[in-house]
């Protein structure tokens, strides 16, 4: 049960700090949502804050997971793999954005706690990218690359293919934005 309860409470601020950022999300709707009490959520979390981060953190890190865990267990084909998933419009949601990038552009520069939690989900993303490239290498799936570079490439592409639809209101423009990063990622295989 008071796992449940503290799960409730990580969704429901992660929901409620994705759809109105850290500084709009409110506790009383973050409690409603969750059917917490405020109680309740001091015997997990001290404040709004920590309670954030936590969420953010939680929920994120199991994204990646989950979208990258499973192609670094693949033998093959981890590039088309990682194309196919980035590619997958359902489980995208331009009107909101990127969480990462909405929390980094919103509490970066104000908040160091939040600096430090982005910045280590970030370096997470750009990791699973390095051993995705280097799984491909070492499959001889693609040439030997600055993996390094090459992933922060590829994250900062999809990062700016997010706002781009989320600032046009257009899917085409991640689309679009995918198709040619793709095309330039393919002319690293052998």
């Amino acid at each position: 049960m008071k796992e449940n309860t503290r799960q409730k409470l990580i969704d429901a601020t992660y929901e409620e700090v994705y759809s109105k950022g850290y500084q709009g999300a409110s506790l009383k709707d973050i409690l409603q949502n969750a059917k917490v009490h405020k109680g309740s959520m001091y015997h997990y979390f001290a404040n709004k804050k920590e309670m954030a981060l936590a969420a953010i953190d939680e929920k994120i890190s199991q994204r990646f997971d989950t979208r990258y865990g499973r192609i670094l267990e693949l033998d093959s084909n981890y590039i088309d793999e990682f194309f196919k998933g980035v590619k997958d419009l359902s489980n995208r949601d331009f009107n909101r954005g990127c969480p990462v990038a909405n929390i980094i552009q919103e509490m970066s520069n104000i908040d160091d706690d939040f600096r430090i939690t982005m910045n280590s989900i970030y370096k997470k993303f750009k990791d699973n990218l390095e051993k995705i490239l280097d799984k491909s290498i070492q499959k001889k799936e693609i040439k030997q690359c600055d993996k390094k570079k090459i992933a922060l490439y590829i994250t900062s592409t999809l990062e700016g293919a997010i706002l781009s639809a989320k600032a046009s209101g257009e899917a085409q423009d991640y689309i679009d934005t995918i198709e040619l990063l793709e095309e330039h990622i393919n002319t690293l295989k052998i």
